[in-house]
């Protein structure tokens, strides 16, 4: 009865924060990142003693995969902070010679950003873990869907009524995300309704509204998406919705094999050729090939940076401290971060980690999705969790709005939700 209590307790915490990533997005800062990695970390100390052993053993075979990737970036980051004279960057030597003593040389030109930055990204994994441990039990599971359903409709009513003055990028990258969330919504109650004999408790009404309820925040989201944003984002979304759709069908009429490929193929293809011909088209290179307006650095600014960024990185974290030397007279004053989330990564953990980090998401994409057509019921949260990474990934090239707290704690959550659900638990409690 009290472990029943505990898990209770870490289950509306995490409602609680994703309910709460609206007004996250308003007040985004170190203040609230603080806020934000204080209290998961209280749920993550209530959830190691609450979870029952079978539930345990469940979420550590699970949540395997995405610690050990997840692993190397947070690794990595360590390496940048040590100092390591071979690798360590230039900026060092030229303090070296202005001091005229040796100096300890980092890969990282600013550690104390690093070191804030690895805290951040600790902290990301930590919200994944934590709505994958609470996600194993089917009902907390359905409540942080709905929970996400709702914190998403609430961000494009933000957008629609213009009370998002601050972090626009982090918001639009939210409402597109959202857009995946709700369509699983309605997904999930259509399910419910279809297999409501096997749960005569289960309330006909209750069902109706919630699928009221879901079909508005698709809606809303959508419209936001279709009217208020890019080329880029609007198809970044569409693809992560085509994926969901495709999983559908696929289950709903028992394609097999044949179906699946009949279906993904022109996906992948059209994919592909978006990828090869978008960026040259742009005269950019690659993590800037759907870049759009957003609230970080310029373009042009980001490039020079890019340029100039050894294969190691500078850092993570340090686009901040390197932007304004780069900076020319026209330029826009430079955000915390560069013109895309992926040119982020190139310049600060270095091209190779670039690469790790989008063939490890295309990865995790094929995993969720074979889940999806391989699990019974609930077939639709790996689904969800999938496609969401599809629409991720896409972004990542177009802003740099996941590194906000609001969109990184809601995207952990979906994760952690998808990964969850991939399984069916047989374990015993």
């Amino acid at each position: 009865m009290i472990r029943l209590r505990c898990v209770s307790k870490v289950h509306l915490i995490l409602v609680t924060l994703i309910c709460a990533s609206p007004v996250i997005l308003l007040w985004d800062g170190p203040n609230m990142q603080g806020l934000v990695i204080g209290t998961v970390a209280v749920a993550l100390a209530i959830t190691a003693r609450a979870l029952r052993p079978g539930e345990t053993e469940f979420l550590v075979s699970i949540i395997r995969p995405l610690a050990a990737v997840g692993a190397v970036p947070a690794v990595w980051v360590v390496i940048q902070l040590l100092p390591l004279r071979l690798l360590a960057h230039p900026i060092w030597k030229s303090a070296e010679t202005a001091l005229g003593h040796p100096v300890a040389g980092t890969i990282s030109v600013d550690p104390g950003a690093s070191i804030l930055a690895l805290g951040q990204y600790l902290s990301v994994i930590a919200v994944a873990i934590l709505s994958a441990a609470v996600a194993v039990d089917r009902q907390r599971a359905e409540s942080i869907l709905l929970a996400l359903t709702a914190a998403a409709s609430a961000v494009a009513l933000m957008i629609v009524t213009r009370s998002v003055t601050f972090m626009r990028a982090q918001a639009i990258d939210c409402v597109s995300m959202g857009t995946i969330i709700a369509c699983a919504a309605c997904i999930r109650t259509i399910e419910r309704y279809e297999t409501r004999r096997s749960s005569p408790q289960r309330s006909m009404l209750v069902l109706l509204w919630t699928f009221v309820a879901c079909s508005a925040a698709l809606a809303i989201c959508g419209t936001v998406v279709m009217l208020g944003t890019t080329r880029e984002i609007f198809i970044a979304t569409a693809y992560g919705i085509f994926a969901l759709t495709c999983i559908s069908i696929i289950r709903r009429f028992a394609l097999g094999a044949i179906g699946t490929t009949a279906v993904a193929a022109p996906a992948l293809g059209a994919a592909i050729l978006l990828l090869a011909y978008h960026s040259p088209e742009r005269h950019t290179s690659i993590p800037f090939a759907f870049a759009g307006a957003s609230d970080s650095s310029p373009v042009t600014l980001s490039e020079r940076v890019l340029y100039d960024a050894p294969l190691v990185g500078t850092g993570a974290g340090t686009f901040a401290a390197l932007a304004p030397i780069y900076r020319q007279i026209d330029d826009p004053s430079p955000g915390s971060t560069a013109a895309t989330a992926a040119a982020t990564f190139a310049i600060e953990l270095g091209k190779p980690m670039l690469w790790f980090i989008t063939v490890a998401t295309v990865g995790f994409i094929f995993i969720l999705l074979r889940a999806a057509l391989q699990r019974g019921r609930d077939s639709f949260y790996p689904a969800m969790g999938g496609s969401y990474l599809i629409t991720l990934l896409l972004l990542s090239f177009n802003n740099a709005g996941l590194f906000g707290t609001a969109s990184s704690l809601i995207s952990a959550a979906v994760i952690g939700l998808g990964i969850a659900q991939s399984k069916s638990r047989t374990a015993k409690a």
